[in-house]
């Protein structure tokens, strides 16, 4: 009876080990998103602030992209994603009136970041080339004041 303990293990755990890194790499999605998010409605706040003079366009994608880096302690700036493979660079994209006529027109920022996790790493050691779960975009659309 032992040895039916330890066949039943062997087939079971790999299915347990892919649910778990699963929920592993699911957590890590969601968190990643959580910070795009956050730097499309960081960078579309700054934007739409009454202020002489307006923030520019190159300006406001400024404030997304570094939302999505550490604060730098040493010089160096770390990616606040969380990746495997790659740098976990974001790139953002604004969408600016021109002219502002009136309180009524929207600033769009959106912030885009390829997401590579746990899985995708474990596949890309059997596959042989990374497995790019796709692009992840978050859009905040904000009224000027």
């Amino acid at each position: 009876m032992r040895g039916v303990s330890a066949i039943e293990l062997a087939i079971l755990l790999p299915l347990l080990l892919v649910v778990f890194a699963g929920a592993v790499d699911f957590g890590l999605m969601l968190y990643d998103k959580a910070v795009i998010t956050n730097a499309a409605r960081e960078a579309a706040r700054a934007g739409i602030m009454l202020r002489e003079p307006r923030l520019t366009k190159a300006q406001i994608e400024t404030i997304a992209t570094d939302y999505c880096y550490t604060r730098p302690v040493s010089g160096l700036r770390q990616p606040l994603t969380i990746t495997l493979i790659g740098d976990g660079t974001c790139t953002a994209a604004a969408t600016v009136p021109n002219p502002i006529t009136s309180l009524q027109s929207d600033l769009t920022v959106t912030v885009s970041y390829t997401y590579r996790g746990p899985v995708a790493s474990l596949m890309a050691l059997v596959t042989g080339s990374p497995l790019a779960l796709g692009t992840m975009g978050s859009t905040a659309t904000m009224k000027y004041e």
